[in-house]
């Protein structure tokens, strides 16, 4: 059963999800859907994968959560996303598997 649940901080809105990696293990995941700074809205989440893989989907959600607070808190996400909304529609792949929190 897969379960997302809104999280905001600082004006950004986010989901944090863990996809299944073909090893086996867990990758957190960030989906972006607004941003704090200019409070633009995206028609699709941008996607942001967390460095490291774990054997727990927990662990992964854990990790995102905590690298999600991270960016937003030192500013480093405002890199991370397009300052306009993709007028392409390009979105980078979602990963099968997606268990959420």
């Amino acid at each position: 059963m897969e379960q997302q649940q809104k999280h905001q901080i600082r004006g950004y809105e986010f989901h944090v999800t863990g996809a299944l990696e073909k090893d086996g293990r867990y990758r957190g995941m960030i989906l972006v859907s607004k941003r704090g700074d200019t409070q633009q809205v995206y028609a699709k989440p941008v996607l942001i994968e967390t460095a490291s893989s774990f054997k727990s989907v927990h662990a992964a959600l854990i990790e995102a959560s905590a690298y999600a607070q991270e960016l937003i808190y030192n500013g480093a996400i405002k890199a991370l996303l397009p300052a306009d909304a993709p007028a392409s529609g390009k979105q980078a792949p979602q990963p099968p598997d997606l268990v959420g929190n």
